[in-house]
Parts: structure tokens; C-alpha cells; sequence
């Protein structure tokens, strides 16, 4: 295990605070929010809606992944 220090003071890594899932009133670039500092993993999807000059594309992601292994 790597010791932390800083400024001379030693700081277990073991007991590193992890946030919380409770919501937090903050401001990011003049806009205010009020979400939890942690943010879970969204639900993975099937399909990718990509955008190219306008237009929408949808493309399977194992099919995408097969064809950049293919190539």
C-alpha cells in the first residue's frame, strides 16, 4: 500500500471518506444543481443513437463491436 503524504502529514488511504448518495445543493459554471455527489452507473443500452451532419444513426453495439474486431 502506497503512503499518502502532504505537506509532511501522513494520511491513511484505508480510511478514505467515499460520498454520499444524498443530495447536495452546488454550483458548476454559474448553473445551480441539487444531485448526490456520487453518481451511479446509468443502465447500459443495446442501441447507440449516433449523430452525423443532422442526420441520426442507430447501431447495435455487439453489432459495431463485431465489425471493429473484424477489421
Amino acid at each position: 500500500m502506497t503512503k499518502l503524504q502532504f505537506l509532511g502529514v501522513s494520511y491513511d488511504s484505508s480510511r478514505r471518506e467515499q460520498p454520499t448518495a444524498t443530495p447536495v445543493e452546488h454550483t458548476y459554471r454559474g448553473q445551480q444543481f441539487e444531485a448526490p455527489l456520487r453518481h451511479e452507473e446509468s443502465p447500459k443500452s443495446e442501441v447507440k443513437t449516433l449523430y452525423y451532419r443532422g442526420r441520426a444513426y442507430q447501431r447495435r453495439v455487439a453489432e459495431a463491436a463485431a465489425q471493429v474486431q473484424a477489421d
